[in-house]
């Protein structure tokens, strides 16, 4: 019984680190205070301006929003470039997409939704711009978007300098 319970224990711990390892950008570290952004008319967000500074890395930027219930937004999807610049100059740029969560069999999905944009490392303090811009025809109505900036995030895939195309894209 007693190594049925370890074995049970095991595995829970296991599920939760895989949860985690997924999540760490939007749970990890401290979040600083959220931005409210409203959509400009080119169907994108922004552009919001923070202060970011080499302490607070790795941050995180995140992208959260929740969508309606208008049932011809179904199987439909924004896609976005976030780009994040200082003094006029790309720090970071990266691609993501946002879905109307909702099915035949459940039209209101689960409405609310997070996601990372980027993930930084902060080399020089100061304020820096982020722009959201649509890739292609905006199909799902957001509402309550909101910017995320969390510092300090646990970096479990080592992103720093050296990121992966979804955070980072080339000329960044």
């Amino acid at each position: 019984m007693a190594t049925r319970n370890f074995l049970v224990a095991a595995l829970g711990v296991a599920a939760v680190a895989l949860f985690l390892a997924g999540c760490e950008k939007l749970y990890t570290g401290e979040a600083l205070p959220i931005l409210a952004v409203s959509e400009n008319e080119a169907g994108g967000y922004g552009p919001v301006i923070f202060a970011l500074a080499p302490e607070m890395s790795p941050v995180a930027i995140n992208f959260s929003a929740r969508h309606g219930y208008d049932p011809s937004e179904l199987d439909k999807w924004n896609d976005y470039r976030a780009t994040l610049s200082r003094n006029g100059q790309e720090i970071a740029a990266g691609l993501f997409s946002i879905n109307h969560t909702g099915t035949l069999d459940m039209p209101d999905g689960s409405p609310y939704i997070i996601d990372n944009m980027l993930t930084v490392r902060v080399d020089e303090p100061g304020d820096y711009e982020l722009v959201i811009t649509p890739t292609k025809p905006v199909e799902v109505k957001l509402h309550d978007t909101r910017i995320e900036v969390r510092r300090n995030i646990q970096d479990v895939d080592g992103l720093y300098s050296q990121q992966p195309s979804r955070q980072r894209m080339p000329g960044g």
